[in-house]
């Protein structure tokens, strides 16, 4: 009888894990109403669909969601699941990165740390939404992975595929200045734990001197996929008018370096003004210990435990401190207390808690061994609490509706289904948008971001509007309405009462597009 291959029983394992990682995103994925930074991402991302213009402008985010959502909006239609398949489908991948480190972490720890990224309710939860935050921390921990793999194998495959992983991050989302703050600080911490000698360091140079062809060709893949995924499409800059490469080359390595300091550094920082700290941390942690209390009591054990009980293992001290330090770094550069900043703690962190979860099994299968019921059943029951526990946060806020109390919606987390507002329009809507909260003079979604406060103050509709083929247009409050009004109108509760007159023949609903005190009021024509 022949023996089952362990490595293709532990691939196997993470496969299975992988494929349930991709349903737990996919169910539903349309159900949830757009948050507003995604109907911010998912218009502009339709808009490069439909005419093949795309800009980078660091306000907007990184490149990289907009060219995943614009291929399968391409391909799948416009539907908020199709926007947000890409995500979903990367966050539902990522347990197979575990796989990289089969040759640093048990196959337990290996198996378990596929679980924890495929199954953590924050990694679920933002795996279904249209964001960088994920594909950010998705592809960082892939390319550190990738560079421990091609260490170990010394494959150059690996090495490739590690620097086209870390552009990816790159390309994700701002906050990759913090992402590469944090590997920075784990680098040091790990070196400081004898990962790397001091003889290492010093041989370094003649290393790189040695594979010089190898380190030229992984730059110059570095440089054009940088290239690709930054280049303007469509304009007087096009990535494919080859006479305009150069300008191409300037706006990708000068002007977009130049714009996502101004915008993101310069312009939130010029009066000295910051946020406090301690609550932005305070929050965070709130957020782990109510939606990822596993990770996080796991991945704090695991890393005690490795650290001081276990041999020191320089790949779980680098994770560990890359969480670590991503609790006080986050929280530092976020430009407002959200929840989704617990994705760039939680996926590092997954491997100190593969390591501590992995213990937990060791434990009771020696008191099983020992027959030692009381212990076997005081395990057991701690097994149960963390499963219902997870549950629980799986069918309140990964699954249910949104509410004030949810620990992972944010306030921009529209209560209420907008389908119904979505099914009143059509391709030859127009949508008047009243009120001075709404009204924009002298710009139309035409021009594309930046945006003025105005348009903001109306998502997420935009989405939806722009997702049926419709149009929009505005007036101030106290404005007459045309002759013939739009047969949607959207307004203020407080402007409401002055348009009633006129549209007593629309139908009146209500619909909140934030978590509280965020309502609007819309005027439907009953043809």
């Amino acid at each position: 009888m022949s023996r089952v291959d362990p490595t293709a029983r532990l691939t196997a394992a993470v496969v299975a894990l992988s494929v349930l990682g991709v349903v737990l995103r996919l169910v539903a994925l349309g159900e949830r109403p757009f948050h507003w930074d995604e109907a911010r991402a998912g218009v502009w991302a339709l808009r490069f669909a439909r005419t093949g213009v795309f800009e980078y402008r660091p306000v907007a985010g990184g490149p990289l969601p907009y060219h995943l959502a614009r291929a399968s909006l391409s391909l799948l239609g416009a539907t908020d699941a199709a926007a947000r398949l890409p995500v979903a489908l990367v966050g539902g991948l990522l347990p197979l990165a575990a796989l990289g480190l089969r040759t640093r972490l048990s196959a337990t720890e290996t198996v378990l740390l596929a679980a924890l990224l495929a199954g953590s309710p924050p990694l679920v939860y933002y795996g279904r939404v249209l964001r960088g935050d994920l594909l950010l921390a998705a592809a960082a921990f892939l390319a550190c992975v990738l560079v421990v793999r091609a260490v170990d194998t010394e494959r150059q495959r690996a090495a490739f595929a590690a620097v086209l992983a870390a552009v990816a991050a790159l390309a994700a989302s701002g906050f990759v200045v913090a992402t590469a703050a944090c590997v920075v600080a784990a680098v040091a911490v790990s070196v400081d734990a004898r990962w790397v000698s001091l003889d290492d360091l010093v041989a370094l140079p003649d290393r790189v001197r040695a594979r010089s062809t190898l380190v030229a060709r992984l730059f110059l893949v570095g440089v054009a996929a940088v290239v690709f995924l930054f280049a303007p499409r469509g304009g007087s800059a096009n990535l494919w008018n080859p006479l305009a490469f150069p300008d191409v080359l300037a706006f990708v390595f000068d002007e977009a370096p130049g714009r996502f300091f101004a915008v993101r550094v310069a312009s939130r920082y010029a009066d000295g003004a910051t946020h406090e700290l301690w609550p932005f941390v305070a929050s965070l942690l709130e957020v782990l210990l109510a939606a990822a209390p596993v990770t996080l009591l796991a991945g704090v054990f695991g890393a005690l435990y490795d650290r001081y009980v276990g041999s020191v293992r320089p790949v779980v001290t680098f994770f560990a401190a890359w969480a670590g330090v991503g609790v006080l770094v986050f929280p530092t550069v976020a430009e407002v207390d959200g929840p989704w900043t617990a994705v760039h703690v939680v996926v590092p962190l997954a491997v100190p808690a593969a390591v501590g979860l992995a213990r937990g099994v060791a434990f009771l299968r020696d008191a099983v061994a020992r027959e030692d019921a009381a212990v076997v059943a005081s395990a057991l029951l701690v097994c149960a609490a963390a499963v219902a526990g997870v549950g629980a946060v799986f069918a309140d806020d990964v699954y249910g509706e949104p509410t004030p109390d949810s620990s992972l919606a944010g306030y921009a987390q529209p209560a209420d289904d907008l389908d119904p507002f979505a099914a009143n329009l059509s391709g030859e809507s127009t949508v008047l948008y009243y009120g001075d909260r709404f009204h924009t003079r002298g710009w139309t979604e035409a021009d594309g971001p930046p945006v003025p406060d105005a348009w903001g103050n109306r998502l997420p509709l935009p989405w939806y509007v722009a997702r049926e083929g419709g149009s929009s247009t505005t007036l101030p409050s106290g404005a007459p309405l045309p002759e013939t009004p739009p047969a949607v109108v959207v307004t203020t509760p407080e402007d409401a009462p002055t348009l009633r007159p006129e549209l007593a023949d629309y139908e009146r609903s209500r619909y909140r597009l934030a978590l509280w005190n965020r309502e609007v009021v819309v005027f439907v024509g009953r043809s």
